[in-house]
């Protein structure tokens, strides 16, 4: 009788301490934790071993049950905003107060230009049918780069076409069409210029190309657009040059199709989705024209791309096309200057910022720039990440 109740005290024993099965005389688990809920539960014998186990059921099926976080890209974020429209400029018109607001973003909308509505979609057509592939070699010969240079960038689709609008013989051997497209977009940029050269609050202060104190050079600059590309593009993927100004042409669509948005990069390194307005030409600011103004103006990286259309819009299968950008430039061998420096440190973020901004205390921002330097490093540069003039400001 005193062996019996020994056991069954031994027996009680095990149960208190959790043991489960077969009278072990070893400890059972710990209560159920988040981190163990998939361990034994404790005996139905312990004390309070009903409480734990219907908590760790609770805790179970509430873990089990909440969603996963989901991150959201930034970029996938801005990709679904709706486009935003820039100030409205109209060329032939001082435009001061427009040009005002346009400095502050880096790009506007220009109306008054003259380019015939069909002369884009007719250009475009025809570019469509030259020959890339046979161009590609040329391409960076016809922006001044070295055959070492070239060689460095192999495997670079972008740009598809470089054409220098000022050499008679390539404009020459283009369609009628393409040729006239590029000459009147060369016309209009430099116009633009000029318009930006009369407004000394927010421009250059003087006419750069007057005078014959400067040559400009034209570019008209021909990128592919992949079927369905609503994103920005990576990394690295678009191409781009140093230029004054850019002017692209948003309503390049032939037919019914509604004119795409763009996507620019702002001075800060952030793509926008631009959209676009019935006849005006989309006009984006480049590193040139911000070092002329010393600051004043803000520029945009790179180059305006058009958004294509989601894949399977429209009729059929959505075929890779081809957008037109002309940059009004300078010569490789161009030394690019402030011409204006800052004059009013109030206006200007002041005394902080101009103090000690040159070694003749002046109020420059940049050093002097060589454009063959700057040009391989827009060129060749990761633009989201880093701004190319970094390096050169005071």
């Amino acid at each position: 009788m005193a062996a019996s109740s020994s056991s069954a005290a031994a027996s009680s024993m095990s149960g208190a301490n959790g043991g489960g099965g077969g009278g072990s005389m070893f400890p059972g688990p710990p209560p159920p934790t988040p981190s163990n809920h998939h361990h034994a539960l404790p005996s139905s014998g312990a004390a309070g071993g009903g409480t734990d186990a219907a908590l760790s059921t609770i805790l179970q099926r509430l873990l089990l049950s909440s969603p996963a976080p989901i991150l959201r890209s930034p970029l996938s974020s801005r990709s679904r905003a709706p486009p935003s429209l820039p100030p409205l400029v109209s060329l032939g018109s001082s435009g001061t107060i427009r040009l005002d607001a346009a400095a502050d973003v880096g790009y506007f909308h220009l109306e008054g230009h003259g380019v015939p509505s069909q002369l884009p979609s007719s250009a475009l057509a025809e570019l469509s049918l030259v020959d890339a592939s046979a161009r590609r070699a040329s391409n960076l010969l016809t922006l001044g780069f070295t055959e070492e240079d070239q060689q460095e960038a192999d495997g670079a689709e972008d740009p598809a076409l470089v054409f220098d609008v000022d050499d008679e013989g390539e404009m020459g051997a283009l369609p009628a069409a393409a040729a006239e497209y590029a000459r009147r977009m060369r016309d209009v940029g430099m116009q633009v210029v000029a318009m930006m050269s009369g407004c000394p609050e927010v421009g250059f202060g003087e006419a750069p190309f007057a005078e014959g104190r400067r040559k400009a050079r034209c570019l008209m600059w021909v990128s592919k657009v992949a079927a369905g590309e609503a994103a920005p593009p990576a990394a690295g993927k678009a191409k781009a040059y140093p230029y004054v100004v850019g002017i692209h042409c948003q309503w390049e669509a032939s037919g019914k199709e509604a004119a795409p948005a763009s996507w620019v990069m702002d001075d800060g390194g952030e793509w926008t989705a631009v959209g676009a307005r019935d006849g005006a030409l989309l006009v984006t600011i480049g590193d040139i024209a911000q070092v002329w103004s010393n600051g004043k103006l803000k520029k945009v990286r790179g180059m305006a791309r058009p958004v294509s259309s989601a894949p399977g819009a429209g009729h059929g299968a959505e075929a890779d096309r081809l957008s037109v950008t002309v940059l009004i430039t300078l010569p490789l061998d161009s030394v690019i200057s402030p011409l204006v420096p800052v004059t009013d440190a109030g206006e200007e973020g002041g005394d902080d910022e101009v103090d000690g901004a040159g070694d003749d205390g002046d109020g420059w921002r940049f050093h002097s720039v060589l454009l063959e330097d700057l040009a391989w490093r827009v060129y060749n540069g990761r633009l989201q990440f880093k701004d190319p003039l970094v390096r050169y400001r005071i």
